[in-house]
């Protein structure tokens, strides 16, 4: 008896969530509207940029949203339409999403977001620091053997490096840089150096002219070295 493939789920409004978190970003990502339409000489784009990001972050607050058919799948209910602002939208146009708009047009809107967070812990032994406390590290994450750029030392280390800003009493990353897997954590600090903020690093980050450009950025440093 030939086995039988397991159907696959058909998702329903019911089970879509996390609607209310889009109310104070909307307006945010509007400005992302007509971003990557000069590669669109026809003039018939269905799925703008703002709409891609709204149903990318329907799928992280859905875990019912498993994989991008998934997501083609939600952006067919009534109520995600009109909630999101979304057409529907087919597997095709998500599939080339990711190439044709520009992901760098975020880190605007993350970094005003991030500004309007509060600490999650009042600590009256940090009120009087002289800047934000922002723990800065690199992590090696595993990338696909087709990502050529992302040779690390030979065919067998491949790997993209993730520099991350980390406001540790909002709690939340601020800024992410992604290099190659041997990308110097030292150069890609100071090339993203900002005032008003304590920087928090282990040993990897020692050295005396970093510091003394994270003091002339106007901002200090605690390292464990």
């Amino acid at each position: 008896m030939p086995l039988m493939s397991k159907k696959r789920h058909k998702i329903k409004e019911r089970e879509v969530q996390g609607f209310k978190y889009f109310k104070p970003i909307s307006r945010m990502l509007e400005r992302l509207h007509d971003a990557g339409c000069d590669r669109d000489r026809a003039g018939n784009r269905d799925l703008h940029m703002d709409q891609y990001i709204s149903l990318i972050l329907l799928y992280l607050f859905n875990p019912i949203c498993s994989s991008l058919r998934s997501v083609q799948q939600a952006s067919e209910l009534k109520k995600v339409q009109k909630k999101l602002g979304v057409p529907r939208a087919s597997l095709g146009s998500l599939s080339e999403a990711s190439t044709v708009f520009d992901s760098s047009l975020l880190l605007e809107i993350i970094q005003e977001l991030s500004q309007q967070l509060k600490p999650l812990v009042k600590n009256k032994d940090l009120e009087d620091l002289p800047g934000i406390l922002t723990a800065v590290d690199g992590t090696l994450l595993k990338a696909l053997p087709k990502i050529t750029w992302a040779l690390w030392l030979d065919d067998e280390h491949r790997a993209i490096k993730n520099h991350v800003h980390f406001e540790i009493l909002k709690g939340v990353p601020v800024k992410a840089t992604i290099t190659e897997g041997n990308g110097n954590e030292k150069d890609v600090l100071a090339a993203n150096l900002e005032p008003g903020r304590i920087y928090v690093t282990d040993r990897g980050y020692a050295k005396y002219e970093l510091f003394q450009k994270i003091i002339d950025a106007l901002s200090s440093f605690i390292c464990r070295i």
